[in-house]
């Protein structure tokens, strides 16, 4: 799937012009919600659909036992919402589905990355503020059976 970054950067705008808050748009293929953070920052979370899961940055690795969270996108990685704060998961984390596991800011905007499975955070690859990779794997997650 590709992000339609320009659609998410006019929706963005058109959100603080109306001074909304949040907006979700959903169609067969994804879905877009954009929200006002604490601090005033816009956070879009594009979800796709399970099909589309290799496309969208996260699939499940036979091969190691665990699932793979991988950039969406080429950005820069945090690993808490705001510098200083407490990491959203670090190594031994407990993580259900849907929870958020870090931030990749593109074109200073905040993505968060959040979990498709429940389970353990085995390890994290990449150091807060880090550039990642488009694909480029970030962490493991042993999934729970």
């Amino acid at each position: 799937m590709n992000i339609p970054w320009k659609e998410i950067e006019e929706l963005t705008k058109y959100l603080e012009e109306k001074g909304l808050t949040e907006l979700s748009i959903e169609t067969k293929d994804c879905k877009i919600s954009i929200k006002k953070g604490a601090h005033g920052a816009y956070i879009p979370t594009v979800n796709s659909e399970p099909l589309a899961e290799a496309q969208d940055g996260k699939s499940n690795s036979a091969s190691s036992g665990f699932f793979e969270v991988k950039a969406p996108t080429v950005g820069t990685y945090y690993q808490s919402p705001t510098p200083g704060a407490e990491a959203f998961v670090k190594v031994g984390s407990t993580v259900q589905e849907g929870a958020v596991l870090c931030i990749i800011e593109a074109m200073k905007i905040m993505n968060e990355l959040t979990s498709d499975v429940s389970g353990t955070v085995k390890e994290v690859l990449i150091k807060d503020g880090e550039t990642v990779e488009y694909g480029q794997v970030i962490m493991r997650i042993q999934a729970n059976k």
